[in-house]
């Protein structure tokens, strides 16, 4: 079936699909290769027709398949509620070691030596009714103070925040901006966790997410050092932007994927006298885009070891094509 015969049967029933390529949608509207005036007139075509492709027609490699069918009504993975909760940590969610006021100091501080804890909720009780935290700075405190009591009550504070599992994760952010720790806490006012500064730091800033930032920033550096070598005119750069009312004074006002978008033209790509296949280089980039995207969203489960090594191999490898270039200009 020739594109306009698919196009046509999509048409009589919209619950049809077909494989075409980029070659063969260019080859319908008389062009033999992708330019951005050929982009204008495919997407132009696929809205008036309520068509889409299953991938990117600019990206997708020009005689690799994708599926043209008719266009989805947009909808959205959002969940109804899109507020992040305390409970979505995981130290929120696990029960905190404590210990009942009227217990020893040494099995307390036992307690807290074989966790590795700063401090520890205290109860009174049989009830479990929290009263209290003992920490080593309120131990402190009592000692330099006289204090020569053997039982955890008379080293423990009073002055203890609770929130409920509930509770916005933004808002127990800024109440941790002031607070050691809080206690989260059950609709029934049961323990629910601890949530101290160490875990905030864990869940957003963790060594991996540093890293990726880290790397994202040298990549984006580096493919703008690489870009600037093409010497594109500031008239032609401004073109290449896809927001109409953003100011381009220089290389670094794009975004990533307008680089994408520059590596992509074979006209700039000969500019950079790079060896290395256009297409390869093209694929690589826009899965780092699509991983930048994940990093910059926050993904929940992170963005795995596989792409985190894709980022280091990204990096290298811009490095490595950056030193052979300057050899080359020495």
């Amino acid at each position: 079936m020739t594109f306009e015969e698919k196009v046509n049967a999509i048409k009589q029933d919209t619950n049809k699909t077909f494989k075409v390529t980029p070659w063969e949608i260019a080859n319908h509207f008389n062009y033999h290769r992708r330019s951005w005036r050929l982009v204008e007139i495919v997407n132009k075509f696929l809205n008036n027709n309520d068509l889409e492709l299953s991938d990117d027609f600019y990206y997708t490699y020009f005689y690799s398949e994708m599926i043209l069918r008719h266009k989805k009504i947009a909808t959205t993975k959002t969940i109804i509620n899109p507020i992040k909760r305390v409970d979505s940590m995981a130290a929120a969610c696990h029960k905190p070691v404590y210990v009942d006021r009227n217990e020893s100091l040494a099995h307390a501080i036992t307690l807290m030596q074989q966790n590795d804890y700063s401090q520890l909720p205290v109860v009174s009780g049989g009830e479990r009714k929290l009263c209290g935290y003992i920490s080593w700075k309120t131990i402190g405190l009592a000692l330099w103070h006289g204090k020569k009591g053997d039982s955890v009550g008379d080293y423990i504070s009073t002055n203890v925040f609770t929130i409920s599992r509930n509770t916005p994760l933004l808002e127990a952010i800024q109440i941790m901006a002031s607070k050691e720790f809080v206690v989260v806490l059950n609709i029934d006012q049961t323990f629910a966790g601890i949530i101290t500064t160490a875990d905030i730091v864990d869940e957003f800033f963790s060594i991996t997410q540093a890293e990726a930032f880290l790397l994202l920033e040298q990549i984006e550096l580096q493919i703008r050092i690489l870009i600037n070598r093409a010497e594109i005119p500031l008239d032609e750069l401004k073109s290449i932007c896809q927001e109409e009312n953003r100011e381009i004074e220089c290389i670094d006002d794009l975004t990533f994927g307008e680089y994408c978008h520059i590596l992509e033209s074979p006209k700039y790509w000969e500019r950079l006298k790079i060896k290395n296949e256009r297409a390869d280089f093209v694929k690589f980039m826009g899965n780092i885009n699509k991983i930048r995207n994940k990093v910059m969203h926050f993904e929940p489960d992170g963005i795995g070891a596989d792409k985190m090594q894709d980022l280091r191999n990204m990096a290298r490898y811009l490095s490595e094509i950056s030193n052979l270039q300057n050899d080359n200009i020495e």
